[in-house]
């Protein structure tokens, strides 16, 4: 546990120096949030989307693609430096490194979290809009915890399967993805067969659950219910979490036993 902790802590610093993490973490979720409320502002609140209640977790979801690049970047430079290479002659365990790594992107993940709920406390008092109650945020943290696990373990993925260079490629066609296929942006409700494809992938299931939990509207005006469809949306959820979670540990210790 020591060493898992040592290593997390090491991680943890190693981010921080990077300039990168408060560019697309941190800054870029929040100036696409007011940016979102500034034009919902001026076409006169008629895009539902846009609503703070239903914005808030949209955003909150796609910050975390940012996670997964910034933990890929992270792993493939410790490969490409061989710091992993000369970590792998200690007693450490592949166990220590994949939870050494995942437990530094859980801790940016809640403070992006919680900065993002900050902000929108912050926009609903300049409008004068009722925000959320406590167990509203309580409900939208949970509901948001296995997307990011899934970007958390895509990043270890990535960052252990490619190099420094070809990793922030990769990185940004799940951003790409969850933002379009997210329905961040996009009124999916209205789009027929297209929001049925978009069911099977977990950026969408994990909006719809955070727009529950906000108590947020569809497009055309009816709220968001955790009814049957809202369940099924629970299945590619548990899937790419697991597969996600599964995967990087079996590719992180064959590559592991391959550098040793």
């Amino acid at each position: 546990m020591n060493r898992m902790l040592n290593f997390s802590n090491r991680n943890l610093k190693e981010l921080l120096r990077d300039p990168l993490i408060y560019i697309f973490c941190l800054g870029f979720p929040l100036v696409m949030m007011i940016l979102f409320q500034i034009i919902n502002h001026y076409t006169g609140g008629n895009t539902p989307m846009f609503e703070l209640h239903s914005l808030l977790p949209a955003i909150i979801m796609f910050s975390y693609s940012f996670i997964m690049l910034t933990m890929s970047l992270l792993v493939s430079k410790d490969r490409q430096s061989s710091f992993l290479k000369r970590l792998y002659s200690s007693p450490m365990k592949s166990g220590d490194f994949i939870l050494g790594y995942a437990l530094v992107g859980f801790i940016i993940g809640i403070l992006q979290t919680i900065l993002c709920i900050v902000v929108g406390l912050v926009i609903s008092t300049i409008n004068n809009i009722e925000f959320l109650k406590l167990g509203q945020i309580m409900l939208l943290i949970l509901s948001q915890l296995p997307i990011l696990i899934i970007n958390i373990f895509l990043g270890i993925l990535f960052g252990t399967l490619f190099n420094d260079k070809s990793a922030p490629g990769i990185c940004s066609i799940f951003i790409s993805l969850a933002g379009i296929l997210g329905g961040c942006w996009m009124p999916l409700d209205t789009m027929g067969s297209f929001e049925t494809f978009c069911r099977i992938l977990p950026f969408y299931p994990s909006v719809i659950l955070g727009r529950i939990a906000t108590n947020a509207s569809t497009s055309i005006g009816a709220p968001y219910t955790l009814d049957s469809i809202a369940y099924l949306g629970l299945i590619p959820i548990v899937i790419f979490t697991l597969g996600s979670v599964v995967i990087s540990i079996i590719i992180f210790k064959r590559n592991m036993t391959n550098d040793k």
